[in-house]
């Protein structure tokens, strides 16, 4: 019997529709089955207003705030507002430096416990003088108010001890799960190709991410131009939106490659478009651990991706796909030749990737682990 409280506050600072959303309404499915009623506080931008119409048909109550920047003393009193009253208040952050001004607040407003998860773990960028060093500093006091983070890989746990001096004994790894019934559909694949202008004789490679610099859109298609010369019929689907897409399409132009490169936009359909797929390719310069490869791995599909991050912790190299270092294109190019010119060595690779998130990345494991984190920490804060 686990004994939550009646009521969760889960504070997001959204900023589209990826992992880290997917990851957090699975983890309010797990609270609500567990006799907690969650409630979502999200950032009003207009790039999450689909995430929270998904979120609203579940049944969710989602309130949304006033956006601001990480540093806006704005954004304390907006989030203390909300999240005053809350003994739990659990912080989904897709970068270290998101949320500051919530975590100071709901360290304020009175809640027992205060947890993290953190998405990212790189150090961050910036373009004024020292201020690496000031976001840095900044990033790590606030993260002291934290009773727990939680990292959704060991090696990002690692880099986050690293980064920003997160106490060790504060910061606990919890691999991301994946329900991976939700990719045990019948699904009519030649139907779905179909739709995307794709026959039954092409080799798919599937990019499955926002159009933003870091996910290495424009590596996956120098790649594909390389490897398209041993394998005619290979096409990629590009699946998502964002800024950079105008300039992909363009740069699909100049390599010649626009023919075999297919913009189908933002999706909630993902298990149709990997049942079309052959591969899933994911050449991002940094992840932690992203849940889009568990659920090519639940789709049985085989992975080529970047040794960044915690990816090694699922992609075992040569069993469940391949791992090249990051903007590597002739290696990435020979990876797609590898595995799209080897139907049986894929089909196995496909096979061993579901056994593995079956056995090691389940979301029934995930979720028992943050409700440990959960339990643990109340009866202390009860106490002191």
């Amino acid at each position: 019997m686990r004994h939550l409280p009646e009521t969760i506050a889960f504070f997001t600072d959204a900023r589209a529709w990826g992992g880290a959303e997917v990851y957090l309404m699975q983890l309010l499915a797990s609270v609500r089955a567990a006799g907690v009623r969650p409630r979502v506080f999200c950032a009003d931008r207009r790039d999450v207003d689909a995430w929270v119409e998904e979120l609203e048909r579940l049944g969710y109550p989602v309130e949304r705030y006033r956006p601001t920047k990480e540093f806006n003393p704005l954004g304390y009193f907006i989030a203390r507002r909300l999240l005053k009253g809350f003994e739990l208040v659990h912080i989904n952050k897709t970068h270290p430096r998101n949320c500051l001004p919530a975590v100071v607040a709901a360290r304020l407003s009175g809640a027992k416990v205060v947890v993290a998860t953190e998405h990212l773990a790189l150090s961050p960028d910036s373009h004024f003088p020292m201020g690496r060093q000031i976001i840095t500093f900044l990033v790590r006091c606030t993260n002291r108010l934290l009773d727990r983070t939680i990292a959704v890989s060991e090696l990002s746990r690692d880099m986050l001890i690293s980064n920003y001096h997160v106490p060790p004994e504060r910061i606990v790894a919890i691999r991301n799960g994946m329900d991976v019934e939700r990719f045990d559909e019948d699904i009519d694949a030649a139907a779905v190709r179909a739709e995307l202008g794709l026959s039954s004789n092409h080799r798919v490679a599937l990019l499955i991410g926002r159009f933003a610099a870091r996910k290495g859109h424009n590596y996956a298609m120098r790649a594909m131009r390389l490897a398209a010369a041993r394998v005619p019929d290979l096409r990629m689907i590009f699946a998502g939106d964002g800024e950079l897409e105008g300039e992909l399409r363009a740069e699909a132009a100049e390599l010649g490659i626009s023919d075999r490169v297919f913009f189908v936009g933002f999706r909630r359909d993902i298990p149709r478009l990997l049942a079309a797929s052959d591969v899933l390719l994911l050449p991002s310069e940094d992840e932690c651990l992203p849940l889009v490869i568990l659920e090519a791995m639940s789709s049985r599909r085989p992975v080529i991706a970047t040794d960044v991050g915690g990816i090694s912790e699922a992609v075992d190299d040569g069993r469940t796909g391949i791992l090249v270092s990051p903007r590597d294109v002739e290696g990435l190019a020979d990876a797609m030749v590898d595995v799209l010119g080897d139907r049986e060595r894929a089909s196995a690779m496909g096979i061993e990737g579901r056994r593995k998130v079956e056995e090691e990345f389940s979301l029934e494991a995930c979720a028992a682990a943050v409700f440990d984190v959960y339990e643990e920490l109340l009866p202390e804060k009860g106490r002191a």
